[in-house]
């Protein structure tokens, strides 16, 4: 019972609004409203409430029919009973497959459906007012008929998208940019309608005056949608028709019967490129959408490889340090007993083996530390960085600076980030920059935590034009990355490369990188 009362009053009040704007001398409307407006009711609600939908548009569409003299009630009745049909068809059509994509997305459908509302159903509807006009006794002459054709076509065109955009919004918009946005469309809309009003003495050729409504049209459609830019040609459309009439408009330099002809034809051929723009630009959301689920997905799947690299490099720590290195302690001590029981002759032998074995030991606990710092859990990540930049110094001919004073409450995960990048970062200088110095330093800015590490190398791959896609570098942009900031690589002053992590301390904070 709801849906038959609902669409009653909406089609009886629409159709209402829509005798009021028009050009009665010309008989020449902006839009039907009730068949349309049953059209996008039907695509959007349940279908157990078509028929109750479909018997009151029925009964809106003939109590707001205007009487006709000389012609019953009883004819006007059939009139407004057959004129709902055509459209409750199509979408009993559209919806055998389920329900329809809105925004249309697909070439295909959107043609389909283009070419059904805006001309399939026209034409039915023009074809059964003809049919009942001879039989009460009208005549409509070629020009009313092509009137009566571009009026139900342009309903066809912009109240579905209306209606569709309000039954399927895309989320809440804060206030104060409904705000600008509105601003920012009256402004777009002043130049045509001002230069189609009757107070613009500026005249250009037809074609010329209706591009100046393009711009207004085609930011609504990026910013409301196909919906808001249905709102906005209709009210460009509604005004247009009434300057039409007092031989002003876009298309003044045309007596106003031809002008108000072209005014219709050019708000049906604008709504019907509007609706094949908004396809492609669902389009390209729809990939942008698509590409954006795929990075973030992508980088779930690096932070866990990371994740399962820091573990493994635990494990493999954990197993050199207790079980290679306590087992090669066992050889050294039995290669002591064995010493003092061998010849004089061999003790020297003996002892350059067992001196080997302890550089193969010492070797492997150096591996180890590498792997897993045991350094960064039991003194700071100041200590373990400070410990591990005189080693690299000591192990290269690069020269290490370290500056570092990290902030209290950075957190293991954190730590453990930073101190990989700064192992990383020095081992691709030791690798690629050719510098004999290098600097790593460790503090605040501000708000922010900085970690930058330079030379005074080569300079960075971008400077000789090459793609710096090593796995270093994407390792540490993930780590900085799960910091919250991101990692930037630049030439440095004075020569080199300076690679910097920045990220907000605060939000660090309460970000834990997964275990």
């Amino acid at each position: 019972m709801l849906p038959a009362l609902t669409l009653c009053a909406l089609s009886f009040l629409g159709e209402r609004i829509a005798s009021l704007l028009w050009v009665r001398q010309d008989d020449v409307g902006v839009s039907s409203v009730a068949s349309p407006l049953l059209l996008a009711w039907l695509l959007t609600r349940p279908h157990r409430q078509s028929i109750a939908a479909v018997v009151g548009t029925m009964f809106g569409l003939w109590l707001a029919m205007p009487p006709m003299p000389g012609v019953p009630w009883q004819a006007t009745a059939l009139l407004a009973a057959w004129l709902p049909l055509p459209a409750a068809g199509l979408a009993w059509l559209a919806r055998r497959g389920g329900a329809i994509e809105w925004p249309p997305r697909e070439v295909a459908p959107t043609l389909r459906l283009l070419l059904c509302v805006g001309v399939a159903l026209p034409a039915l509807d023009l074809c059964w007012m003809l049919a009942w006009a001879q039989g009460a006794n009208l005549t409509y002459s070629r020009v009313d008929m092509l009137h009566l054709l571009l009026t139900h076509a342009a309903g066809y065109l912009l109240l579905p998208p209306i209606v569709m955009a309000l039954a399927s919004p895309r989320g809440d918009m804060p206030a104060r940019q409904l705000s600008r946005d509105l601003a920012i469309a009256a402004l777009l809309a002043a130049p045509p309608l001002w230069l189609w009003s009757p107070l613009s003495d500026v005249v250009l050729p037809s074609a010329l005056m209706t591009i100046f409504a393009a711009p207004l049209l085609l930011w609504v459609l990026l910013h409301f949608g196909l919906g808001g830019a249905c709102v906005a040609l209709w009210t460009c459309g509604t005004v247009g028709l009434a300057y039409s009439q007092r031989g002003a408009g876009p298309f003044r330099a045309l007596p106003p019967p031809s002008a108000l002809l072209g005014m219709q034809a050019w708000l049906c051929a604008i709504a019907g490129a509007l609706w094949l723009i908004s396809m492609m630009v669902e389009q390209q959301r729809s990939v942008a959408r698509c590409l954006c689920e795929a990075y973030r997905q992508l980088s779930e799947l690096a932070g866990r490889v990371l994740v399962v690299q820091e573990e493994e490099r635990t494990r493999i720590a954990r197993d050199l340090h207790d079980d290679i290195n306590q087992s090669l302690a066992a050889l050294s001590i039995r290669l002591s007993y064995l010493k003092r029981s061998v010849d004089e002759s061999q003790r020297d032998a003996v002892a350059e083996l067992q001196q080997e074995l302890m550089k193969v030991s010492n070797d492997i606990r150096s591996m180890s530390h590498g792997l897993h710092p045991a350094m960064l859990r039991f003194t700071g990540l100041a200590s373990a960085l400070t410990a591990f930049c005189q080693g690299h110094g000591q192990r290269s001919t690069v020269r290490v600076h370290c500056d570092v004073v990290p902030p209290d409450g950075l957190g293991d995960a954190r730590e453990l980030s930073l101190f990989r990048i700064v192992q990383e970062a020095l081992n691709n200088v030791e690798k690629h920059a050719h510098a004999h110095e290098a600097w790593v330093r460790l503090g605040m800015q501000g708000e922010d935590c900085v970690l930058s590490v330079s030379d005074d190398g080569i300079g960075p791959p971008c400077r000789r034009r090459q793609v710096p896609t090593g796995l270093g570098l994407i390792s540490m942009s993930e780590r900085a990355r799960l910091l919250g900031g991101q990692l930037t690589v630049a030439a440095r002053d004075g020569g080199g490369t300076q690679l910097e992590v920045r990220f907000p301390f605060a939000e660090a904070a309460s970000v834990e990188m997964p275990s």
